[in-house]
């Protein structure tokens, strides 16, 4: 073989070489890329940190943050995250993204007065200041029934992050409580004045006929006798009639 032969071999024996080299290197370049994606690392703690400082945080585990909503939040400062997804201590494959949900800050809304009036108007006033009525809880006073008598919050500026407003709410006076008495076959006139005097209402009077019984006698009555009654309940009487 010639020589200028025996260079053109020497020639493509070392690019080839380098092609092998060069793929080989490839080649290992890849899997080391696939060996850190599908490693697992542990999920670090981003509740309570700043946006920003949040992200450099999961850089810095090969992980990067996804937010997904944001949200009031009272404890937490507007911009920092107030809850992630998966938590901290747990573990994602490289390169995962940690969903995050940011706060809002504190959602202060301008509270209106409404103790002293009633339920009804007192729930619009709040509802038309973006204020939500969360609860209301009712109790016996001497003021009227339905009559709001402590608003929480009070009027003025406040935190709603927590929830809305809360109402107490007047049912009136609360009354003695009686024992029904057995009513049957007395005298209707006589009973409606001693229920009266005793501030038991009587919603409603039915007239019947029933045979062999004079009229203007009790027939039935609701509740039983023996039966518990407060002035807020109601009184119903079944009273005889003449034949017609």
């Amino acid at each position: 073989m010639n020589p200028s032969n025996i260079l053109r071999v020497l020639g493509q024996n070392a690019l080839l070489a380098v092609a092998l080299v060069s793929t080989l290197a490839s080649s290992a370049l890849v899997t080391m890329r696939v060996v850190l994606a599908s490693r697992d690392v542990a999920v670090p703690p981003l509740a309570g940190h700043a946006v920003a400082d949040a992200g450099a945080l999961a850089a810095q585990r090969g992980l990067s943050i996804r937010i997904e909503g944001r949200r009031h939040d009272a404890a937490v400062p507007a911009e920092h995250v107030v809850a992630q997804e998966p938590p901290p201590g747990s573990t994602l494959k490289a390169h995962r993204a940690v969903r995050v949900w940011v706060s809002l800050g504190p959602r202060r809304a301008n509270v209106p007065a409404v103790e002293g009036g009633t339920v009804r108007t007192g729930r619009i006033a709040l509802e038309q200041a973006g204020v939500s009525v969360a609860r209301i809880v009712e109790i016996e006073d001497r003021a009227p029934e339905g009559t709001v008598l402590v608003q929480r919050p009070p009027p003025g500026e406040a935190d709603l992050s927590a929830g809305g407003a809360s109402l107490l709410v007047s049912r009136g006076p609360g009354g003695a409580s009686y024992l029904m008495p057995d009513l049957i076959g007395r005298d209707a006139a006589a009973v409606l004045r001693a229920l009266q005097a005793a501030g038991l209402k009587v919603s409603d009077v039915r007239y019947r006929t029933y045979p062999g019984v004079e009229p203007g006698i009790v027939l039935r009555q609701t509740p039983p006798a023996g039966y518990p009654v407060s002035p807020r309940g109601a009184v119903l009487l079944d009273v005889s009639k003449g034949t017609s």
